[in-house]
C-alpha cells in the first residue's frame, strides 16, 4: 500500500488525482494540502468532491504529513520553489512533480534535490503521450533538410506557463533525435482559450508540397491523475535520482 499525501490537491487536477487515489486498493489517501488561505483547510475531503470519506484532513503544512510515502504537488512552479521547495529537502519522502513552468534555475535546484530523494519531473503525465513522442522522434529522424517543423499547443486560458512543458518536451524530444535540428529550426506556437484541457500538434512541411500532422489530445485530466498515481507508487521504489518517462516506460 502507498500512502499518498496531495499537495495542492484544492484544485482542479489536485481534485482528479484525489478521485483516482480513492479508486484504487493499493493506494491511500492520507492528506490534501492546500495553500494557508485556503477556504478548505481544516475540513475534510468531503468539503471538496462527493465522497463517504470523512477521515482525511485537509491541512496547510507539508512538515505535518508524517504517514506518508509520496507526495505528488500539483501546485505550481512558483509556490513549489517559494513555499514547498525545502519543505521536500527536510522530509526526505519520494516526490511526484505534477507542474510545469520552471526556469533554468529551478531545474538546476530540482536536479539537486534529486541528490537526496527520489524526484519524478515530467511536462506530461499521460502514457500515450509516451507513445506519441517516440512516434515523432521517428519521423524526425528521417526527416529532409527541406522540411520546416513547428509545435502548435492549445490549452484553456487559466494556464499561466506558455509554452506549455509538453510542448518543450515534444521540442528536446526533436532535438535529441535529430542533432541537426536546434530551438530555432522548432518554433512552438501557445494559444489559450476556454477550457481546453491539452492538445498538442507536431507539423512537418516539405518544398515537395507534403505535410504530415500529428495530433494528441487530451479530453480530461483523468489522464494526466491516473498517470501520477500510477508513478506515485512506482517511484516510491526507485533509489535516490530524477526520473521521466523514459525511465517509467522502460
Amino acid at each position: 500500500m502507498t500512502r499518498i499525501a496531495v499537495v495542492g490537491g484544492t484544485g482542479k487536477l489536485g481534485r482528479m488525482i484525489i478521485n483516482t487515489i480513492l479508486e484504487n486498493d493499493d493506494v491511500k489517501l492520507t492528506y490534501v494540502i492546500g495553500r494557508k488561505d485556503s477556504e478548505y483547510i481544516g475540513k475534510d475531503i468531503s468539503s471538496l468532491i462527493s465522497t463517504s470519506f470523512k477521515d482525511i484532513p485537509i491541512i496547510d503544512e507539508i512538515l505535518e504529513a508524517k504517514n506518508c510515502d509520496v507526495f505528488i504537488d500539483c501546485t505550481n512552479a512558483k509556490n513549489f520553489m517559494s513555499n514547498n521547495f525545502d519543505k521536500y529537502m527536510k522530509m526526505r519522502k519520494p516526490l511526484v512533480i505534477s507542474t510545469t513552468g520552471f526556469n533554468i534555475e529551478d531545474i538546476k535546484k530540482i536536479e539537486d534535490l534529486a541528490n537526496t530523494i527520489p524526484v519524478f519531473k515530467t511536462g506530461n503525465f499521460s502514457i500515450e503521450f509516451h507513445n506519441f513522442i517516440e512516434t515523432i522522434k521517428f519521423i524526425g529522424k528521417k526527416i529532409s533538410k527541406d522540411t520546416d517543423i513547428s509545435i502548435i499547443e492549445y490549452h484553456h486560458n487559466q494556464k499561466k506557463d506558455a509554452p506549455s512543458g509538453t510542448a518543450e518536451m515534444i521540442q528536446d524530444a526533436l532535438i535529441k533525435a535529430n542533432t541537426k535540428l536546434t530551438k530555432e529550426d522548432i518554433p512552438i506556437f501557445s494559444i489559450r482559450g476556454g477550457n481546453i484541457v491539452g492538445e498538442h500538434k507536431v507539423v512537418f512541411s516539405n518544398s515537395n508540397d507534403e505535410v504530415i500532422e500529428l495530433k494528441h489530445q487530451i479530453s480530461s485530466r483523468k489522464a494526466f491523475a491516473s498517470g501520477a498515481v500510477s508513478i506515485a507508487k512506482w517511484i516510491k521504489k526507485q533509489p535516490v535520482g530524477l526520473y521521466d518517462m523514459d525511465d517509467y516506460c522502460k
